[in-house]
């Protein structure tokens, strides 16, 4: 996507006024509406170990769109998982552990989340939203009924 540009449609889903106006505006403080163009790509995998201090980890996630990936940091004893998931919806303030909105694939996105079960981490940090206090390996079951 970032050589092509190329985004599929995907449905928004529900909606509470505050929290999308809140998300808006949150966009446009953070110039969320001018475009930047992607200069340098470097790219990686899953199973890739990133020559950085910590030594991340890759876990591919595909799902919320191609190429979205976890990094698992086993020196801060954390998973990001970027929009793989997030703890509060931007689109309605729904709080707790749930899928981003804007996804491609809900359903590979969600078993996705399988992907990190094994990983050894005592934090797991999504994209929007509060940092999750959980081990990996209950991530996928906690979204599933939530």
């Amino acid at each position: 996507m970032t050589r092509t540009g190329d985004k599929p449609e995907v449905a928004v889903g529900p909606m509470r006024p505050g929290a999308t106006l809140g998300f808006f505006g949150y966009s446009l403080r953070k110039n969320g509406l001018r475009t930047r163009y992607v200069g340098d790509v470097t790219e990686f995998g899953d199973g890739d170990v990133l020559d950085l201090p910590g030594r991340p980890e890759i876990a591919g996630m595909p799902g919320h769109s191609p190429g979205s990936v976890a990094v698992h940091v086993p020196v801060a004893d954390a998973v990001f998982v970027g929009d793989a998931l997030t703890t509060r919806h931007v689109l309605t303030g729904r709080t707790g552990p749930q899928p981003a909105p804007f996804t491609d694939d809900p359903a590979q996105a969600l078993d996705s989340l399988d992907r990190i079960a094994g990983l050894p981490a005592s934090w797991v940090l999504p994209g929007h939203g509060a940092p999750w206090r959980v081990s990996p390996g209950e991530v996928g079951e906690a979204v599933r009924e939530g």
